[in-house]
């Protein structure tokens, strides 16, 4: 009972800090072919980590790695193996407030940087890391179809369940090349 307070409270908090910000109108022709920086966002549950190997790889390809941010919690050794020069914004639990929001300190330090792309990696909705991707104000925020989604992302992935996880990635990546 207490949790769905707590999540209910969250929500309602986010949809109050973004009720005046409205998305531009863009064309998604080149959008993430034409992007300078982006910013990642692991996903929230370690279990998940190796798929996303897919996704990293077809990002070191596109950008320097000086201009990758990546936002992960205390886990995620592998990619920064795979990406040494990365800066990575870690996220303690601490640093979540009960109402499942991320506190402004780790707002301001994903805002230091202007970014062009946007990618939630976690294939459930997970309300820190989709306020994330709202709060950095980047051109193109990717996530999953979800309930609620689209009020964090403008790209949304269909993700098709009866795959695996690492073929949902691979399908994520195959789409982003897309554009």
């Amino acid at each position: 009972m207490l949790e769905v307070l707590r999540t209910s409270i969250g929500w309602q908090t986010a949809r109050f800090r973004f009720r005046k910000e409205r998305d531009r109108v863009i064309r998604f022709t080149d959008a993430v072919t034409s992007a300078r920086s982006a910013l990642v966002i692991m996903p929230l549950n370690p279990t998940n980590l190796l798929p996303t190997v897919t996704v990293f790889e077809m990002l070191k390809k596109k950008f320097q790695e000086e201009h990758l941010t990546v936002i992960t919690g205390d886990h995620g050794l592998e990619v920064m193996r795979l990406l040494p020069r990365t800066q990575f914004i870690h996220i303690l639990a601490a640093e979540i407030s009960p109402f499942y929001l991320p506190h402004k300190d780790i707002i301001a330090r994903v805002r230091k940087k202007p970014y062009d792309l946007a990618i939630d990696l976690n294939l459930d909705l997970v309300l820190p890391s989709g306020y994330i991707c709202k709060a950095s104000d980047a051109r193109i925020r990717v996530g999953f179809v979800r309930k609620r989604a689209d009020m964090f992302y403008n790209l949304l992935i269909r993700p098709d369940p009866t795959l695996g996880t690492k073929l949902i990635y691979d399908r994520l990546v195959q789409c982003l090349q897309r554009f």
